[in-house]
């Protein structure tokens, strides 16, 4: 189950480009290992995409260095990392696509890119 989804600029990680939920709501540690992946995926101190656990949630990121974007999902621990590496880069593939900035997108519009893309794991719950 998805627990919350972030894209960032840069490591403008107090006024994300997309954040549902608020970084308020969240766990501690689930913040503080989110923008940890996003930064270092950023400064090239880890793979630009990739997942890893937390105690009981996973966080996976897909960080477009160049253009300085990064998306963050963190996610119940019974997702699979494969999936979760599916859905951020379709949302991501989905983004690049339709906002004509990547790096200054109409943020009222991010939420329709966003909404659209179903998550692998709960597409299956629809069947």
């Amino acid at each position: 189950m998805l627990i919350g989804l972030y894209i960032f600029l840069d490591d403008e990680f107090e006024d994300p480009i997309y954040a549902d939920p608020d970084p308020g709501e969240l766990e501690g540690t689930q913040w503080e290992a989110t923008c940890e992946a996003a930064n270092d995926a950023l400064d090239e101190e880890r793979e630009s995409h990739g997942v890893v656990s937390h105690g009981d949630f996973r966080i996976g990121w897909n960080a477009f260095v160049k253009q300085g974007v990064t998306f963050v999902a963190i996610v119940t621990r019974d997702v699979k990392g494969p999936d979760i590496e599916r859905y951020l880069g379709t949302l991501s593939k989905r983004y690049m696509d339709e906002v004509d900035d990547p790096r200054n997108p109409e943020r009222d519009g991010v939420e329709d890119v966003v909404v659209d893309v179903v998550p692998p794991w709960e597409d299956g719950d629809e069947e």
